[in-house]
């Protein structure tokens, strides 16, 4: 019988029952908003340190939250991505909208780098007591920002083309 969307992947430990795909896309989806939001918010501390604006409790707090949503939801994401890659990008982005999986390695990539850079951008920069560090903690925190803004907005555009 031939795989279908909905159909179980992964077990849950609670029980054996199943996660569904759409579940797994689900808990992805918000998982990324929750670090887009994260990472920002860093970012937009980080800024304003470099500025002279004292921002320790926030970059303390957002310099634990920004890379756990991130590593989060890039483990979701690892555990989708054979379901996607059988059920979506196999049967069709391969054969009918090459530019389309160009996209999503695209955004694959960005999200790597994001990754690396949130981790960074928050390890350095846990607080804003060393004033000759605060630009380049900006520029971490801004870019991995940035780049996981596309990365989201990329994501919505190939789920929207043929969701899992």
């Amino acid at each position: 019988m031939p795989a279908r969307a909905g159909a179980p992947l992964a077990p849950v430990a609670a029980g054996g029952r199943r996660v569904s795909d759409r579940a797994l896309l689900l808990a992805h989806a918000v998982l990324g908003f929750g670090a887009l939001f994260a990472g920002t918010h860093h970012a937009a501390h980080a800024v304003l340190s470099a500025l002279g604006r004292p921002q320790t409790q926030a970059l303390r707090r957002f310099g634990w939250i920004a890379p756990v949503a991130v590593i989060a939801q890039a483990l979701c994401g690892l555990a989708i991505y054979p379901s996607y890659r059988l059920r979506v990008r196999a049967p069709d982005f391969d054969l009918y909208a090459p530019m389309v999986a160009q996209l999503f390695d695209f955004k694959e990539h960005l999200s790597a780098l994001a990754l690396a850079l949130v981790i960074g951008a928050s390890v350095a920069g846990k607080s804003d007591e060393t004033p000759e560090a605060r630009w380049p903690i900006a520029a971490l925190s801004s870019t991995g920002a940035a780049f996981l803004w596309a990365a989201a907005i990329i994501g919505l555009y190939v789920t929207a083309r043929h969701p899992l």
